[in-house]
């Protein structure tokens, strides 16, 4: 196996060539997001046939006349994420702890389609030798995603054209205008603080301030009243709702808008932290063309 940089725009467009007339047989139309510039550390040959593998899983156990999306997103810890979403019939919670198992079958109770384990289990072993992960969230009825993870390639010179910059997402996008606004990211991973500080980075007006721990953010947004909050949920000692409900309840923080950045994406996450009082809800891996929209709405005064 060959660890090397490797444009992600190419391999799939090989992919998608091959599973091509599959799609076809069944009337499955194939989305795919731009993906030029974007790169990953990976073995090459091994990438395309994992993406191959639940590319055509996507299609086989997808509904008649039903859809695929390729996306990738950055995620705030050096890596990017790589996803495949249909609008299948679902995988019942109880069944997915089975999917990577060899041998396993599912589907083949409403369906004469060929089970894919044992092609899932070589997947998920080939991408944990690159250094990645794999895994798939489904609701029933709806559909399932599957994705992989695997090391984000950063700029370099000796691989000018397949730069996975999520910077660049910047452009053509709504920015921050008038005087310059102060964010203040309370986070407790480096690796996110400085994602989203190269982020930010490229958008004219805004400076950022960061604070690793719970007890560094509140003390900084007293002294310094920033114009947003970015909040982590999971943090050590003090999590999120806490933080919070401190800086809800500061007389001069309290219209201070608190955006959660985190993880938790679940729906009944996102209820809860719009329901505690947070202003907006992103969720990880980042959507950076919104999280960039989001953050200008609310600095230029746009969301009540």
């Amino acid at each position: 196996m060959s660890i090397e940089p490797v444009a992600l725009a190419p391999v799939i467009h090989e992919c998608l060539s091959l599973v091509s007339p599959l799609a076809q047989q069944r009337a499955v139309t194939l989305n795919r997001e731009a993906l030029t510039g974007v790169a990953v550390r990976a073995d090459r040959t091994r990438l395309k046939q994992v993406l191959i593998n639940l590319i055509s899983n996507a299609i086989k156990y997808n509904r008649e006349g039903g859809t695929v999306w390729l996306e990738a997103r950055a995620l705030l810890d050096d890596r990017l994420r790589v996803q495949i979403r249909d609008t299948g019939s679902g995988i019942a919670p109880e069944r997915l702890a089975e999917l990577f198992q060899p041998f396993s079958r599912l589907g083949a109770d409403s369906s004469d389609i060929e089970g894919s384990g044992i092609g899932l289990t070589i997947s998920r072993r080939v991408v944990e030798m690159m250094g990645g992960s794999i895994g798939v969230e489904s609701v029933p009825g709806t559909g399932s995603t599957f994705w992989i993870e695997l090391p984000l390639e950063m700029a370099s010179e000796n691989f000018p054209d397949a730069v996975a910059n999520p910077a660049d997402d910047a452009a053509g996008l709504p920015v921050v205008t008038g005087s310059t606004r102060a964010v203040l990211y309370i986070e407790d991973n480096p690796s996110n603080l400085t994602l989203v500080a190269q982020i930010l980075g490229h958008v004219p007006n805004i400076q950022l301030l960061t604070a690793h721990t719970p007890e560094v953010g509140i003390q900084l947004a007293r002294d310094r009243r920033p114009d947003l909050i970015l909040l982590d949920i999971n943090m050590p000692g003090m999590n999120g709702y806490q933080v919070l409900e401190i800086l809800k309840t500061d007389a001069r923080l309290g219209q201070v808008p608190v955006l959660a950045l985190t993880a938790k994406a679940m729906p009944s996450d996102i209820e809860r932290g719009m329901a505690a009082g947070f202003a907006d809800y992103l969720t990880k891996p980042l959507d950076v063309p919104r999280f960039i929209e989001i953050l200008s709405r609310h600095l230029n005064g746009r969301i009540g």
